[in-house]
């Protein structure tokens, strides 16, 4: 019997644990946010005469995040009286709280032996039909529980929230083989009906489907800038709102997301998919020298107010320099002009402007060739991970659009630029096209979408057929 959700526990006030509790207060839900126990005094508290056995100290790390959430911009809660929705505790004082809530989610460190102790924790004081997840981005789910008990492990999934949650629409879930499926689906329908979230189900793989396909989009593009010397400004007007895109592109989203979260990300794969044919990709040599530079000097991005772009004080830019890849230094950015991007820029139909660009005619433009490579790569790969990574290529779409803000997902933009022309551009570029688009372009299928009674259908590899979208597919 599943249970309603009317409380929940945050554990981890960080960016990610904070906003995903305010996203559950916004809502009514009464929550609990925990962080751990300082353990040295600061300054002030010394200067005060506060000892670590004192309140105010072991509830310091969880008040500061809180704080932090509360003057987030964009805003993280609605409105003040959302904020009287959260208690605040810590993991040593206020554990045994757990038990009075019905979904406690799990955002600390991504490590995973700090994630299986803390699960040890959770599971000695949880009412046993309560929901517990994992807001980890990237590691295996069943991983993290491996050492939990059987009740535990069928009320335990993966919950990847997008940040911010507030605005992104994208809920990842992970459940394990061992969760049961009507856990999955409670929590698949409060997250729908209640926090307004666009579920997508994973298979349990690392970094699941949004994060692993950035991992290797981003490594991509990057790489290939280095190689054939495209700089950080001509990049990223390549990768935006000409593809369909957000301006943050390529590299404003680096900065945007940290570079040292997303170097993580990229070794957590390294490390976890070493059958993948793709991983060359994550190993390019001059990629890994740039980001180990990076992050050596602290060029972390927005959180350090410089990375590929810097900031400069007293004036007032957002993005005032840009980094010169091969001098590491920052110069002023040229506007970057290329006699493709601006022949097309003004055709508004996404498919009609892109297949415009992809023309013959363009060949040798450095703009035309830069997109003519990056969608190759993206494309392939897709195809290539999507039956390891998701239960059908519409939450590959779903995934890209609802987290990244794409204006058309992989498969979306493959059918508007036509399936078998992009599978011959595809090969053109020495990248193999998946055996399961081969096999539906051989049996007839010339689109990996078709409406079928009003409904969009989509191509499902398992049984070759155009199928419908269901609530769930978890076999």
């Amino acid at each position: 019997m599943t249970r309603a959700i009317t409380s929940a526990a945050v554990i981890g006030a960080g960016t990610m644990g904070a906003a995903i509790a305010a996203l559950l207060a916004n809502v009514g839900l009464e929550v609990l946010l925990l962080d751990v126990v300082p353990q040295q005094l600061t300054a002030e508290e010394t200067e005060k005469g506060l000892t670590l056995e004192d309140a105010a100290v072991r509830n310091r790390l969880v008040q500061a995040g809180f704080e932090r959430a509360c003057r987030a911009k964009p805003a993280a809660f609605v409105d003040e009286a959302a904020q009287q929705h959260i208690t605040l505790g810590n993991v040593e004082d206020d554990l045994t709280k757990l038990a009075e809530v019905d979904w406690i989610i799990e955002a600390i460190i991504e490590q995973l032996p700090a994630k299986r102790a803390l699960m040890a924790q959770i599971e000695a004081v949880r009412r046993p039909g309560s929901y517990v997840s994992s807001n980890s981005s990237g590691l295996p789910m069943a991983d993290i529980a491996a050492e939990c008990g059987t009740n535990f492990k069928r009320h335990f999934l993966g919950t990847h929230f997008f940040n911010p949650p507030r605005y992104l629409k994208l809920l990842e879930l992970i459940p394990t083989a061992e969760t049961d499926p009507a856990v999955t689906q409670a929590v698949a329908q409060f997250a729908a009906d209640t926090l307004g979230k666009g579920n997508v189900t994973c298979r349990d793989t690392p970094n699941f489907i949004g994060n692993r396909l950035y991992t290797f989009n981003y490594s991509f593009a990057v790489s290939h800038a280095l190689e054939y010397g495209y700089t950080v400004a001509e990049v990223d007007a390549l990768t935006g709102p000409l593809l369909g895109r957000p301006k943050t592109a390529t590299f404003r989203l680096l900065d945007l997301i940290g570079i040292d979260i997303v170097t993580h990300m990229t070794h957590n794969l390294v490390d976890r998919i070493p059958e993948d044919p793709y991983q060359v990709t994550l190993q390019d040599p001059k990629l890994n020298q740039l980001l180990d530079i990076v992050m050596e000097r602290r060029w972390l991005g927005n959180k350090t107010d410089q990375g590929f772009y810097k900031k400069l004080p007293d004036i007032n830019e957002r993005l005032t320099l840009s980094l010169n890849v091969d001098q590491l230094d920052y110069i002023t950015p040229e506007t970057p002009t290329f006699p493709a991007v601006e022949a097309v820029r003004d055709i508004e139909d996404l498919g009609r402007r892109v297949t415009a660009l992809l023309d013959e005619r363009w060949k040798g433009d450095r703009g035309a060739e830069f997109v003519c490579s990056v969608l190759s790569f993206e494309l392939a790969y897709a195809a290539s991970s999507a039956p390891h990574i998701a239960y059908n290529l519409k939450s590959i779409d779903d995934t890209m659009r609802w987290g990244f803000a794409y204006q058309a997902g992989p498969f979306e933009l493959w059918d508007k630029l036509g399936v078998a022309t992009m599978a011959e551009l595809i090969e053109s570029h020495n990248l193999p096209v998946a055996f399961w688009v081969h096999e539906m372009l051989t049996a007839g299928f010339t689109h990996f979408y078709k409406t079928i009674d009003g409904q969009r259908a989509y191509y499902d590899w398992d049984t070759k057929m155009y199928q419908l979208p269901t609530e769930l597919k978890l076999d």
